[in-house]
């Protein structure tokens, strides 16, 4: 015969109090608001830096396209996607939805084996007018989407 099982004692629940606790427990502070605003101050004061980044990757691809290198592909793709992690810290809808459009593309192509530089620079020349517009959007950006749309639905997506 097997005994029965006691029922087990109540716990003692001890409160831990961590530090982040402490430090919010404190009176003071900032606002959401201000802390907000100081967070876009900080932003708009890297804007001109990261525009310089984003141009110098443009020019970077520019230039692949004119040597052509065997590796060219995979580093397309690569300056590509450090572009759209770039753009995504802006309020650069544009720029963002073309660069991500260049990955798309490059992927597709690579993966297809159908490389086309053609393709890749009418991304370059699209990268250039989102660049010079400041990423925002307008009618000719649209515009200018669509057909970068249009032109990646040409290419198979892999798999």
């Amino acid at each position: 015969m097997t005994e029965p099982v006691a029922a087990p004692k109540p716990s003692t629940v001890r409160r831990v109090h961590t530090s982040l606790q402490r430090q919010m427990a404190r009176p003071g502070g900032r606002l959401i608001i201000e802390a907000e605003s100081r967070a876009n101050q900080a932003l708009d004061e890297q804007r001109d830096h990261v525009f310089a980044l984003l141009t110098a990757n443009v020019d970077a691809i520019e230039a692949l396209c004119a040597t052509r290198p065997q590796d060219a592909p995979d580093q397309i793709y690569a300056f590509a996607s450090a572009m759209v992690d770039m753009a995504g810290y802006l309020d650069v809808p544009t720029f963002f939805e073309a660069a991500f459009s260049l990955c798309e593309i490059a992927d597709r192509m690579k993966n297809a084996g159908s490389w086309s530089w053609p393709s890749v620079e009418v991304h370059v020349r699209a990268l250039r007018l989102t660049l010079a517009a400041q990423g925002q959007t307008s009618a000719d950006s649209d515009r200018l989407l669509e057909g970068l749309r249009a032109l990646t639905a040409h290419v198979p997506p892999a798999g």
